[in-house]
């Protein structure tokens, strides 16, 4: 197994090992800074897995964006947001398509 797949591994787990962290009643906010904690949680999802499963890492992201957001109905206390879903699918979009032209770019230059 490459250091690649272990790192992406390792990281899909501490996302997993995160969702299931039981929630609290947070005060509302105009702008939610966690949004963008998504983001970057799942654009580095989405970099592994371009550089690990090629373009099945695309499907493997965004699936795992979504799974790891429905499953915290079952996580005392936490819900289903919208919004931090369209940040996970927004990140690992992101993060796939950084990956990718950076492993093209690799390949056309080495």
């Amino acid at each position: 197994m490459r250091r690649q797949h272990v790192y992406l591994i390792l990281w899909g787990v501490f996302l997993l090992a995160l969702s299931f962290i039981p929630g609290r009643e947070m005060p509302a906010q105009r702008f939610q800074p966690d949004k963008i904690l998504h983001l970057l949680a799942f654009a580095y999802l989405g970099y592994l897995s371009s550089r690990t499963l090629g373009w099945w890492g695309l499907v493997a992201a965004v699936g795992f964006g979504a799974i790891n957001e429905m499953q915290q109905l079952l996580v005392p206390g936490r819900q289903v947001a919208w919004l931090d879903l369209a940040a996970n699918e927004a990140g690992a979009l992101l993060g796939f398509f950084i990956g990718y032209l950076r492993r093209r770019r690799e390949i056309q230059t080495g």
